[in-house]
């Protein structure tokens, strides 16, 4: 299994022209628009304003921040997209390269498709993990430039709080890659088309990411407000809740107050069982549709 992920990790990295538009943009994207902000305020005055409104003075906060865009609403809307169009691509370009035909007959196959997600989430996380180390790098260097206030100042204590709020942020980021990599599997294993794949794939995290507003609609067009609820076994609802719990201390309810009977949030652990049984069912089902196809036409 590990000469396997091995092989996927290689095959994956080294197709640059991929990687470099749906994986490393983010990174390279962030430190090119530092870079620039930076360079502008050395040459006008106006710019500072600019260098002082995209951070936060806080290099802690500037970090974590950036992991939202994979899991709070609406951020995730757009956040997601790159990293699903990179992995249903690969899926996908499995068949219309006609490189499945002489793998699949020398390994199993569910052990093919566990590997290709773990190389292709392990890839986006490090994509999001240079993200993150950019977002606290560049106003620091910005703010200092220019003489104004940027901490916290670095010391054990902040250090230690800083890295255990990180790594919760990549645990649910990791539960949501998941998520996203079952999207794509099944996606891109049924259509066996690149366009295909990312369609499905885009309708399927779409319709999770705006699957509140739609709930709010179908409640009030049918006048059944219990309808809402549904919206509590999302991927989506519960990726938010278990950060509203690792990281306030609090359950979600604020997206739901007010317009549902619902008045409470499930804990942490009623979310993260939520998140399993979704991960473990698409997974399970890419797995059941993969095992059922002729691949040797």
């Amino acid at each position: 299994m590990i000469n396997l992920y091995r092989a996927e990790w290689r095959k994956v990295f080294a197709n640059f022209r991929l990687t470099a538009f749906l994986v490393w943009i983010f990174p390279i994207g962030l430190f090119a628009f530092h870079t620039v902000m930076i360079l502008l305020s050395l040459v006008s005055p106006t710019m500072t304003a600019g260098v002082e409104y995209f951070g936060s003075g806080f290099w802690t906060t500037d970090s974590l921040n950036s992991w939202n865009m994979m899991i709070t609403f609406p951020a995730n809307l757009f956040g997601r997209m790159l990293p699903l169009a990179f992995m249903a691509v690969v899926f996908a370009g499995e068949y219309q390269w006609r490189t499945l035909k002489n793998i699949a007959p020398r390994t199993q196959r569910w052990k093919l498709i566990l590997a290709k997600m773990a190389a292709l989430v392990s890839l986006v996380l490090i994509s999001l993990t240079l993200t993150a180390l950019i977002a606290a790098l560049g106003p620091s260097i910005g703010y200092r430039i220019h003489g104004l206030p940027y901490g916290p100042d670095l010391n054990t204590q902040i250090l230690g709080s800083f890295l255990l709020d990180t790594a919760k942020m990549v645990f649910i980021v990791l539960l949501s890659l998941a998520v996203l990599a079952g999207y794509a599997a099944i996606a891109a294993i049924t259509t066996r088309s690149i366009l295909g794949g990312l369609l499905v794939s885009f309708g399927f995290s779409v319709l999770d990411a705006v699957s509140l507003g739609m709930l709010s609609l179908f409640a009030a067009l049918f006048n059944q407000p219990s309808l809402i609820n549904l919206y509590q076994y999302t991927p989506t609802y519960n990726l938010s809740n278990m950060y509203s719990w690792l990281l306030r201390g609090e359950g979600e309810v604020a997206l739901i107050a007010g317009i549902s009977p619902l008045t409470f949030a499930p804990s942490f652990w009623v979310s993260l069982l939520m998140l399993a049984i979704w991960i473990v069912g698409l997974i399970g089902l890419s797995l059941v549709i993969f095992q059922r196809q002729e691949l040797t036409e």
